[in-house]
């Protein structure tokens, strides 16, 4: 599950589509408008938790920790199968599509998608070589 401002999960499903063709039935996108009533997305979040669990837990990726976002879902989190990452990029969001279906322990998987999101982030200056 995606949960994020409105246009930064709009911007992550484009991606999704670009590089997948089209966007996995089990992966849900909430984007949060400033408008949006909180007890409206909460609803939204519950629901789609259980309707996205296939037996292994869910992980839930948002853009910024301390955000709206973050903050709904942080609250939500009562389970022991559900994770939240935050920090939200490209890598991550691609290593968790390429690997949702086969992952048995959400825990692990979190520590796998979060590694990618890491591993994905480069310093480049002048001052490098080619």
């Amino acid at each position: 599950m995606i949960v994020t401002h409105e246009t930064v999960g709009q911007a992550n499903m484009q991606l999704i589509q670009h590089i997948f063709g089209s966007v996995p039935e089990k992966v849900s996108l909430i984007g949060v408008r400033s408008s949006d009533l909180i007890e409206n997305i909460h609803k939204e979040v519950v629901e789609k938790l259980a309707a996205l669990d296939y037996g292994h837990g869910v992980l839930i990726l948002t853009d910024i920790f301390g955000a709206t976002p973050c903050n709904l879902v942080r609250r939500l989190i009562q389970r022991e199968d559900v994770i939240l990452l935050t920090g939200l990029n490209a890598p991550m969001l691609i290593k968790a599509l390429q690997n949702f279906t086969k992952a048995e322990d959400v825990h692990k998987f979190a520590d796998d998608v979060k590694a990618a999101a890491i591993a994905g982030i480069m310093t480049i200056s002048n001052q490098d070589e080619p």
